[in-house]
């Protein structure tokens, strides 16, 4: 992933098209929504985008896997698997992983700083 302006497609959490945008495979992330998604994974309360849609957590482990990587779970170093928390927007029919909004929250720090 690399900071950029989501090749002019609106954030998929919001729906709003604000920069910086980090881009996934089914659409971008906005700044505002990944700071709302690190909030939830951070203590497991819903939060509002920008646009009034809900961030939620997702509770079941086999629930709908991440547009950003693609992933449910993650294989340790042992091998076992380990489900990823995600956070998901279901008026939107998007959903990102912990690991991935650290990833677009690295990105979209560096970026801020240029």
């Amino acid at each position: 992933m690399t900071a950029s302006n989501g090749a002019g497609r609106p954030c998929r959490f919001c729906g709003r098209s604000r920069d910086p945008r980090v881009p996934g495979r089914a659409g971008p992330i906005c700044l505002d929504c990944v700071r709302a998604g690190l909030r939830v994974v951070r203590d497991g309360a819903d939060r509002e985008t920008p646009a009034g849609d809900v961030l939620a957590a997702v509770t079941s482990p086999l629930a709908a896997v991440c547009d950003f990587c693609g992933l449910r779970e993650r294989r340790t170093f042992l091998g076992l698997r380990r489900p990823l928390l995600r956070v998901d927007c279901a008026a939107r029919d998007a959903v990102i992983c912990a690991d991935c909004l650290d990833h677009a929250g690295d990105v979209l720090n560096v970026a801020l700083r240029r």
